[in-house]
């Protein structure tokens, strides 16, 4: 849970990030009303534009009714994997970026694309990974003291006795794997 505001509002997990998008949109919202009216007060009094610029913002992927905001996903591989499960490692993506946990969703993000590109799994391990970085994303993105860490640890070795199997990513498994255990190590 997470609380909002000065009154404290608790906020699941699903609503805190959707609390999120809307602000964000907003702020996007009034970014490109300032270039707007920049744009317009230049031209009225026929002065070049003067100042920095918001720049644009990159739109999102959406990938069967899935909105990814973080993870690039490729056209061949959107039919072979479940895309509840990629939109639902999304979220715990930007929830993470957003209280201050920028190498957990780098490697939670590096090794989702890697998975996902990957031609050594076959679509049936694809999914299974998929599934569990997601359960381990979302339990990532709650504070230290709720996580599970021991449901965590367990999915976490599955998942990289799978993603053993694929010769074609075990650079980047060797790379975040150790991230994500740290996450959820067990304090002595």
């Amino acid at each position: 849970m997470y609380q909002i505001g000065k009154e404290g509002i608790p906020l699941c997990l699903d609503c805190y990030f959707k609390l999120s998008q809307i602000q964000q949109q907003e702020t996007e919202n009034h970014e490109r009303m300032l270039n707007y009216l920049s744009d317009q007060i230049s031209m009225s009094v026929g002065l070049p534009s003067i100042g920095a610029r918001f720049p644009s913002r990159p739109r999102p992927v959406i990938v069967a009714g899935a909105k990814l905001n973080n993870i690039s996903i490729s056209n061949s591989v959107v039919g072979t994997v479940n895309t509840g499960s990629i939109g639902s490692v999304d979220q715990s993506i930007s929830v993470l970026n957003q209280i201050g946990e920028p190498a957990l969703a780098e490697a939670i993000k590096g090794l989702t694309e890697a998975i996902l590109r990957s031609s050594d799994l076959t679509g049936k391990q694809r999914n299974e990974l998929v599934e569990i970085l997601s359960v381990v994303a979302r339990e990532a993105a709650t504070p230290k003291e709720s996580r599970r860490t021991t449901v965590a640890q367990t999915l976490l070795k599955r998942a990289a006795k799978i993603a053993s199997l694929a010769n074609d990513i075990t650079d980047v498994c060797q790379k975040w794997w150790p991230v994500l255990l740290a996450a959820f190590a067990v304090a002595s």
